[in-house]
C-alpha cells in the first residue's frame, strides 16, 4: 500500500513539473515597438471645383489635362467626383483639354445636394469624344445642373448623360449651335444638344 502512495505522489510530483516547463514563456527577441499612427483621410469634405486648363494636343497630353492621349485605342481610366457640395462647378478651359475622358459625377444615397450651378466649357474640342455621366442615388432631393455653357460650337463630340438628375439650359449659340456630335441623355433617351438648347 506504500508502494502505491509513492508511486501516485512521483506521478504528481512530476505532472506538476510538467505543468510549471509548459508555463515558463519562451524568450522573445528584443524588437521595438512601432507607435500606432492613425490614419487620417486625406481629403475631407465635398471635393474641390474642377478646373482643366492645360490645353492637349494630338502629339501631347500633358499633366494637368484629363485628356487620355491612348484614347481610342485604350480607353481611358474614369475620372469620378463623389458628392459634390451645392456651389460645385466645372471649367475646361483649353483646347482638348479632356479629349477622350470619362467623367462620373456621382451623388450617394445620404447627400442633400440639390443644384450643380455650371458646366461651363471654354475653349473649342475641350471636352471632344468625353462623355460626362451624372448619376444621383439621393433620396431626398434630386440635384439639378443648372446650365451647361457651350457658347459657339465648344461642346462639339461632348456627351451629357443624366441618370436620376436634371438639367435647366444648355446655352448655345444661337447660329453656330452647340457643336457637331453633341448629344444628351436623360431617361434612356439621346438627343442632339442642340434641339434642347437655348441661347
Amino acid at each position: 500500500m506504500n508502494k502505491i502512495i509513492i508511486a501516485l505522489l512521483a506521478i504528481s510530483e512530476l505532472s506538476l513539473g510538467a505543468k510549471r516547463l509548459l508555463q515558463v514563456h519562451p524568450i522573445m527577441p528584443n524588437i521595438p515597438m512601432i507607435p500606432m499612427i492613425p490614419q487620417i483621410p486625406t481629403h475631407m469634405g465635398p471635393p474641390a471645383n474642377m478646373n482643366y486648363n492645360t490645353p492637349c494636343s494630338q502629339t501631347a497630353c500633358p499633366p494637368g489635362s484629363c485628356a487620355c492621349s491612348s484614347y481610342p485605342t485604350i480607353p481611358c481610366p474614369p475620372i469620378n467626383v463623389d458628392n459634390p457640395g451645392n456651389g460645385w462647378n466645372a471649367q475646361f478651359n483649353a483646347a482638348g483639354t479632356c479629349y477622350g475622358a470619362q467623367i462620373n459625377i456621382n451623388y450617394g444615397a445620404q447627400g442633400m445636394t440639390q443644384n450643380l450651378p455650371a458646366i461651363n466649357v471654354n475653349a473649342p474640342n475641350a471636352l471632344y469624344n468625353a462623355r460626362i455621366t451624372f448619376t444621383n442615388k439621393q433620396t431626398r432631393e434630386t440635384p439639378k445642373v443648372t446650365v451647361i455653357n457651350c457658347r459657339s460650337g465648344l461642346c462639339a463630340g461632348a456627351t451629357f448623360e443624366f441618370i436620376g438628375m436634371d438639367y435647366g439650359d444648355i446655352k448655345c449659340d444661337e447660329y453656330l449651335g452647340c457643336g457637331a456630335g453633341c448629344n444628351v441623355i436623360q431617361h434612356g433617351i439621346s438627343v442632339s444638344c442642340d434641339q434642347v438648347s437655348t441661347t
